[in-house]
């Protein structure tokens, strides 16, 4: 009897458990997903253009050179006279397909504590502008932007520089991706 019993039970369960079994089998659905994706090469290519001397300048003893994959200017200057100025444009280009983000104030570079006395030394947008870190160059797109290192023309007589002075000037910029 007691196997009978068992027998019974076991049945009984196996029976239950089907039984559950369909039931969630019938009361489920299936969710399908389907979808397409595709990434593209990214490309990462900043950098200055060729830079553009403006008229009245003085003579650089030498001209704007890029460097530093295109993202330095060095370049060398006398300035003689209260006035005299060197200033150029110059084109950030973003060639690749990645937007460029600046990640800090540009760094202009080379005018001696001595020089900064009666030197004015400038980066700015071509419009004249303040440029800001943060600020974004879509792929594909530039910007423009004017150095200038001036001879203050508002100069005391007793700060003019005893001799002529060489300044080896650098500017540069250092993007990410945005």
């Amino acid at each position: 009897m007691k196997k009978t019993k068992r027998r019974l039970s076991v049945i009984v369960l196996l029976l239950l458990l089907m039984s559950v079994t369909i039931g969630y089998s019938a009361l489920s659905s299936n969710l399908d997903i389907t979808g397409t994706s595709k990434i593209s090469n990214a490309k990462w290519d900043v950098h200055f253009d060729e830079p553009t001397v403006t008229t009245g300048s003085v003579t650089a003893t030498n001209p704007p050179e890029l460097s530093n994959e295109d993202l330095s200017i060095t370049y060398s200057v006398v300035l003689t006279t209260p006035g005299d100025f060197y200033e150029f444009t110059v084109d950030v280009v973003n060639d690749g397909t990645v937007p460029a983000k600046l990640n800090a104030v540009p760094t202009i570079s080379g005018v001696s504590p001595a020089q900064d006395v009666y030197t004015n030394y400038t980066f700015t947008h071509a419009n004249g502008s303040a440029v800001a870190a943060g600020e974004t160059i879509a792929a594909g797109n530039s910007a423009s932007f004017k150095v200038r290192v001036e001879f203050d023309r508002n100069i005391a007589a007793s700060d003019l520089p005893e001799q002529e002075q060489t300044m080896n000037l650098t500017v540069s910029m250092n993007y990410v991706q945005a």
